[in-house]
Order: C-alpha cells, then structure tokens, then sequence
C-alpha cells in the first residue's frame, strides 16, 4: 500500500492513530499539529504511526525549538511506533511520546558526531528519558542503538517483530482502564519532573483528590467489590 501523503486519523474505538505523511519537514510538523488539535477529548489513547520514511530524520529547513509540543502535550497516553530506523529528528518526534514500541531490526540514535546537532529539544527529552548518563553515552559515544539494547536502556518499552500491534495491545490495555486516572498519571508525570519535590508531591496529592470524587472513582470501587469488570465513562 502506498504511503500517504498526508496525515491522517483513524478512529477505532477509543484509539486513535495517527499515520501518513511521507518525510519529516516543517510540512509534516504542521500536519502533526494540526491532527493532535482535531483529536477528540473523549479518545482514551493515541498511536503515532507514520510512514517508516518519517524516523530516518528532518528533510530540508525546519525552525527550532519543541516542534513536537503538540504530539507531547496531548492529555491521552501515546504511543510511537518505530518501524524503522530512527534517527536525529525521528528520534526526538519518538521521544514526544509517552511510550514506544520498536521493530526488533531498527536502531535508534543521534548523529551529533556528524555535526547534526538536535533542532527540537531531543536531547532534553532523551535525557528525561533515559537518565544524564546514559544520554550522554548515546549522544556522544555510542551514536545508535540496537533495539535491544534501546530496551534495556529505557529508551524504548517494548520490542516486537510487528510493532503496530504490539502498540495497539497496550493501546487496548491502557483504553481499558479509567481514563481520568491514566490522564491525572500522565500529567502528574509530565509536569512533576520540572517541579522540586515537594511541589511534586503536592501536585499529585491535588490531582488524587479530584480523582476521588469522580463517577470512574466510585465505578471503579463497585466493580472491585462486585468481582466485575468496570464500565468507566470518563467523568
């Protein structure tokens, strides 16, 4: 099947998946920006799953600076699906995501020893990521990773000779929980790491009170007692 020149979103169930585009330029983070806004709020999950062509890196001029805001900054959980190699500005399009699942033949890496500094805040997420050391190894020593060793650093989740549905297996897992507490854990992790700790602490004890008085809270209370699966409605 030919890949599509633009970026599109399917709808199935409660997940979404974002696919298409044929390189990565500025056209393309404009698409990205565009399809994350169209998103909508009752989606419970969000696969990233472009053309393999997408990860190898950025094509021609782009401007600087957190390109992938958009993709990162969605409320659901996403999850990107590296079918190919990825590399520099693919990298860092990866890393917006909250989870990542790679081919077992991919690699994965920076080319900064080539002179191809990163253009959309990768190594700041990389570090994030995967910690300051191993960061900087990748960075400036190892220059790629195997898939799985990527695994065993953290810098991927899961690896799979077919990653799409690997992806979609934790899509379903994750769409099948409550979809307030997925999002207050998303965002108590994002934003918790720019915080001093106690300020963490305190965020996240906020967001744990709104949890309890919600209709998922008192769901998921009763279906535990009751011994049966949750119908959680997101409110």
């Amino acid at each position: 099947m030919p890949a599509l020149s633009k970026l599109s979103l399917e709808r199935i169930d409660d997940i979404a998946t974002i696919s298409g585009g044929v390189m990565l330029d500025a056209d393309f983070v404009q698409q990205l920006a565009d399809v994350c806004e169209s998103i909508s709020d009752d989606t419970r999950a969000v696969i990233l799953h472009p053309d393999r062509r997408v990860w190898s890196g950025f094509e021609g001029p782009t401007t600087f600076g957190d390109l992938f805001s958009s993709f990162a900054d969605l409320a659901q959980p996403t999850i990107a699906v590296l079918d190919g190699p990825t590399r520099s500005g693919g990298l860092e399009l990866a890393l917006a995501a909250d989870l990542r699942v790679a081919g077992s033949d991919i690699t994965l890496g920076f080319d900064i020893l080539a002179q191809e500094f990163p253009r959309a805040g990768g190594l700041q997420r990389l570090t994030r990521a995967i910690g300051r050391s191993r960061a900087t190894q990748l960075a400036m020593l190892e220059g790629e990773l195997d898939a799985a060793t990527a695994l065993d650093w953290g810098l991927v989740n899961a690896v799979a000779a077919d990653p799409l549905e690997a992806a979609m297996d934790i899509a379903r897992s994750i769409a099948s929980r409550g979809p307030l507490a997925t999002r207050y854990a998303k965002d108590a992790i994002s934003h918790g790491l720019d915080m001093p700790l106690a300020q963490a602490l305190h965020y996240e004890t906020e967001l744990t009170i709104l949890l309890q008085d919600t209709a998922d809270r008192a769901e998921g209370v009763d279906a535990f007692v009751s011994k049966r699966a949750p119908q959680f409605s997101g409110t």
